[in-house]
Formats: structure tokens, sequence, C-alpha cells
């Protein structure tokens, strides 16, 4: 039987809707990949569904997993153990929403896999560099320090991933970048020398930009009211802003940005409001970006719609009179430089691949934990 050093990597990927899995080789070919929708929203069901997945997979040396809070503990990718888990299981309350199934499939990948290393690999790692004027929010120091909030940020996989991009492809590398992860949930995030000084989520990836179903930033004290004046309860409120707001909630049309702009073309007014309200929102943001950087020299788009939507970066692009956009290459890329030649700015294109940075992170890390038994 082949050691764990010869067999494939298996990286797990949950979200809110959908599990993501692939066995990657050592040199980073797919051995097998999958993308399943969740049959159910309860734990136990998700849980049985993952179990199915992974008893079909043949023999792995290592399981790495995708953990989008680390919250104040974990400041760095981490071995699990039983100590781990259970400090994740204190994490619930931050973002149940993308915790849980991640706790699912982690406990399944380890019952299924007990005899090989796993490793959490964390989102909110990435953020780690920000300062403490970015990450502090304005509320009493007390409940600051014994809560523990801070802005986190989030798609640190993603920033990662293209960060490294620009460093193998673009020279010199560029000091001042724009990060904007735009899909089911959207970031925008400001890197200097390579490290997150700003970004867009706070402390869940609720705050910031106007996203799928997600409301994005919203004046706390209209949330308060909310409560105050028409009974809306936290258990509802909470619902609606992470679930029934966004696109969706603007647009009553879809969460999919495809299907709203569509919408909006064929005269829908509510639809054409939502889009509208989608670009104003990304534009706000870059633009904040670029007030803490003191300017730009690169911008990058990535994520389903980042990568796939060449009139979304069109019309974000369009506000900024240094960063212009070669409409053929933009209309026909799907990874690369998107920029006209006497753009300012360069703008790219950067598919996500969060898959392979969980790769490097599980190797980083069992490599360091067998030195260290040597």
């Amino acid at each position: 039987m082949p050691n764990s050093e010869s067999l494939p990597i298996l990286v797990l990927n949950t979200g809110s809707s959908t599990f993501k899995w692939a066995l990657l080789s050592e040199d980073e070919r797919f051995l097998g990949t999958g993308t399943e929708e969740w049959a159910a929203e309860d734990a136990m069901s998700r849980r049985t569904q993952i179990e199915a997945k992974l008893h079909s997979l043949p023999p792995c040396g290592a399981v790495g997993h995708r953990i989008v809070h680390g919250g104040v503990q974990f400041r760095d990718s981490t071995v699990i153990d039983d100590t781990v888990r259970r400090e994740l299981e204190t994490l619930l309350a931050l973002d149940a929403l993308h915790m849980r199934p991640a706790l699912s499939a982690l406990d399944a990948a380890r019952a299924a896999f007990p005899d090989v290393p796993h490793v959490a690999v964390f989102d909110t790692a990435f953020h780690r560099t920000l300062s403490d004027a970015a990450a502090t929010y304005a509320l009493p120091k007390d409940w600051t320090q014994r809560w523990g909030l801070r802005r986190f940020g989030f798609h640190g996989l993603s920033l990662t991933w293209s960060r490294d991009w620009l460093r193998a492809h673009v020279q010199p590398f560029p000091r001042r970048v724009i990060v904007a992860h735009l899909g089911s949930g959207c970031s925008v995030t400001a890197l200097l020398d390579g490290q997150s000084v700003d970004t867009s989520m706070g402390f869940t990836p609720i705050e910031g930009l106007m996203m799928g179903t997600r409301a994005g930033s919203v004046d706390p004290g209209l949330l308060t009211y909310l409560q105050t004046h028409h009974g809306i309860v936290p258990l509802d409120l909470e619902d609606a802003l992470a679930n029934r707001s966004g696109l969706l909630g603007v647009s009553g049309v879809s969460p999919d940005l495809r299907y709203v702009a569509q919408a909006a073309d064929d005269g829908n007014a509510d639809a054409r409001l939502a889009y509208d309200m989608f670009i104003l929102n990304a534009r706000r943001a870059f633009g904040a970006a670029a007030g803490v950087l003191g300017g730009v020299d690169a911008v990058v788009f990535t994520g389903g719609i980042g990568e796939h939507q060449p009139r979304v970066r069109r019309e974000i692009c369009a506000a900024f009179e240094t960063l212009k956009l070669d409409a053929v290459t933009n209309d026909a890329a799907t990874k690369g430089e998107i920029s006209a030649a006497d753009s300012a700015v360069k703008a790219y294109v950067v598919p996500a691949r969060e898959d392979l940075v969980l790769l490097h992170e599980v190797r980083r890390l069992t490599s360091q934990a067998a030195a260290a038994q040597q």
C-alpha cells in the first residue's frame, strides 16, 4: 500500500449553498473534482451528503479544509486536533452560515480519513496585517475588548491567489493593488506591498458591498429602528440581512447578477435599480480603497462575477479616468491583463484557485510537522 506522501491531497471548500471537493496530485493536477448543491439545510443531512461523497473517493494523504472565520483565535493555518475542533465550535456565533457546513464537512472527513493530517486554512488569516485603525470599530472600548469585536475581513484564500499570481506574472510587482472579489459574496481589499491594509467585509461577511442575498453595509440606526418601531426580532433581521437582501431583495428576480442584468435590460425597473446599486457600491469601494492606498497601481477582478462579467468590469472602471480597459481584450478575457496600453492603472482578471492555496498550505504544515519529528 502506498505511503501517505505518495497519495493525493483532498481539499474541501464548503459554502452556504455548495460543497466543493478536489483531489490534487503532487504536481497539482486534478485527479477528481466536483461541486454539489446542498440537498437539505440541516447539519445532519449535510453531513450525510458529505459522507456519501467522501466514502466514494480513493485514499488520500492529507485533507485541507477552507474555514471562513478564524475569529481572534486563529491567525494562521493550523493542523486540526480535538482542541482545535472545540475552538472552531465557538465561532458558530460569528458566522453560522458558513461555519455550520464547514464543521459538518470537517467532522465527516475526520471520520472518513482518521489516520491522515487535516489542516484548517482560514479566510480571515490573510487580514491579520490590518492595523488597529483599520480593524477597530468605533464602539465602547470595553465591548471591543470583552467580546473581541473587530474587522476580520474574508476571501483570504482568493486574495492570496490573486496576490501570488501578480507576483509571478507582473514585473515589477505593483505596490498598491485593489482586489475585487465579486461573486455571490463580494469584497474589495486594498493591498500595500502584498499585504491587506483595508477591506470592505468586517466582523461578518455581511458588511461591505451589496451581494447576491446579503445586504452589505446598512446604517445601524436603520436596523435598530426596525427592531424598536416595527417589531423585527433579531433572528428575522439576521436572516433578512444574510439571505433575503442584496440583488435578490432589491430586484425580486434573483441573487444571480446575470439574471438581474437581463431583467434590467428587458425593462424591469426593480432589476435596473438593483444592477445600478451593485455597480455604484463597487465604485464606492474602489474609491475608498484608493484613498487608503494613496493611489493605485493595479486592480484585480476575481470571483464568479469578476471573472466572467466583462460588462460589470467595464462599468465599474468607467468611473476612474486613470483606469482604462481595452474593449476587445476585456470582452474576451478569462485571464490576464485587460487594461488599455495607455492606462495609468493596470487591470487584470485572475481566476480564483482557492483549491491550490489549500494544497500549498497543507503541504507547508505537513512538511513542518514532519521536520519537527526528525
